[in-house]
């Protein structure tokens, strides 16, 4: 059989194009910059993006970018290991390690890479890692491309710490990484951290918290971890530039032993470019403008709180987060592209995600420091226009 074969009796996107109803890889013009972007010509309320600071277009990490590749170029032109480190990139390696309380930190090419890096390094033959059965792609991918050095993957129930210490008590003797998100990525639910930290400090195994969508945001800016009062208790914690950090890469926090062997025996970090000079900058200078701004509670946060609780009122099942991740439950696969035409149409653009990235059918809503109280009335207003049509097929399916 022709292994190219599968591409051609793969249907399933030309169908959703054909349905008018195919919701990815849309082309936005420009960058999102208060709150809205420019869809097809359109301006839209951007309520897809990860950007909770809002500092993609900061002057302070824009001039930094500028700065940046004007003295270096636009490539780091070679793997780190050998020709490609940069003082930028050690420089915020030492001011993340700094701000978020770790010995040293190790920065990637991206936060895929970071997961995929860190856990393929760490785990191996005679190792176990434990995953939250939500985990993010890039830890599960981790942690697959651990087996083939012999390592065992099991999973434990979503935020449940009570099924991982059952698990756990059952093999007592095995060296255990046990690895999950500090916030879901689509649910937008904090991970119990405190509770994890307990379970894991009593049958010895090592915690890691992918906190890419809490830095920036809680715990004074330090993420998940600060918030529920671990520092200094979780071993790892690896995070994303894409998110509150205007940029791209990632990295990961530990203490500097963990590092130092990681910098030399993660495949990931050793056979790629280091991070380019612009984008290390931006996120150097959006961890500066973050940690001047730690007094203060983001924005982000309250938007989101206003706009789940009006969207509640209204009937829609949002969730309970406590994060600018919003989710918007509908009952099928239907429902949820035809509402996310309906509010593109309506100059309000939100992430249509599908399993198995989630359990069901949910329209990803994150809010970000852009969102004025203005603009989310206006959204608000679409949603309500739109309460009709939807809130039959919730009392339907309910």
């Amino acid at each position: 059989m022709d292994l190219l074969e599968k591409c051609r009796a793969y249907v399933q996107a030309d169908e959703a194009r054909d349905a008018g109803r195919y919701p990815y890889y849309p082309a936005f013009q420009g960058p999102a910059d208060g709150g809205k972007a420019i869809l097809e010509g359109v301006e839209v309320c951007m309520l897809g993006s990860n950007n909770y600071r809002a500092l993609n277009v900061s002057p302070q990490v824009i001039g930094a970018v500028q700065d940046a590749i004007a003295l270096y170029g636009t490539s780091a032109t070679g793997s780190r290991l050998l020709s490609g480190n940069l003082d930028l990139h050690e420089e915020l390696e030492a001011d993340l390690a700094d701000f978020f309380g770790y010995e040293a930190a190790l920065v990637f090419a991206t936060g895929y890479m970071t997961n995929l890096g860190v856990v393929s390094a760490l785990v191996g033959r005679g190792d176990v890692v434990y995953l939250d059965d939500k985990a993010h792609a890039s830890l599960i991918d981790g942690s697959q491309l651990a087996t083939a050095s012999g390592a065992v993957v099991r999973w434990f129930g979503h935020n449940n710490p009570d099924d991982l210490a059952r698990q756990l008590a059952a093999t007592p003797t095995q060296s255990v990484l046990v690895a999950t998100d500090g916030v879901s990525t689509v649910e937008g639910e904090l991970a119990p951290v405190a509770e994890l930290v307990a379970v894991c400090e009593e049958y010895g195994a090592t915690l890691l918290v992918d906190d890419a969508h809490g830095v920036g945001v809680l715990g004074r800016g330090r993420g998940v971890i600060e918030q529920a009062g671990m520092q200094g208790r979780v071993p790892l914690m690896t995070l994303s530039f894409s998110t509150s950090l205007a940029s791209q890469g990632g990295a990961v926090l530990a203490d500097a032993k963990t590092i130092d062997f990681l910098r030399h025996t993660s495949r990931p970090q050793i056979y790629s470019a280091g991070l380019s000079p612009a984008d290390t900058a931006a996120a150097h200078a959006a961890l500066r403008e973050i940690r001047r701004r730690a007094g203060s509670e983001p924005d982000a946060l309250a938007a989101a709180e206003h706009l789940r609780r009006a969207l509640d009122a209204l009937g829609y099942d949002v969730g309970g987060s406590s994060s600018p991740v919003i989710p918007v439950r509908f009952p099928d696969q239907i429902a949820m592209l035809s509402a996310q035409s309906i509010l593109i149409d309506h100059g309000v653009y939100t992430n249509a995600v599908l399993p198995p990235a989630c359990e069901g059918y949910q329209l990803r809503i994150a809010c970000t420091d852009a969102h004025t109280p203005y603009a989310l009335e206006g959204v608000i207003g679409v949603f309500a226009s739109l309460r009709e049509d939807l809130l039959p097929r919730y009392r339907q399916a309910a």
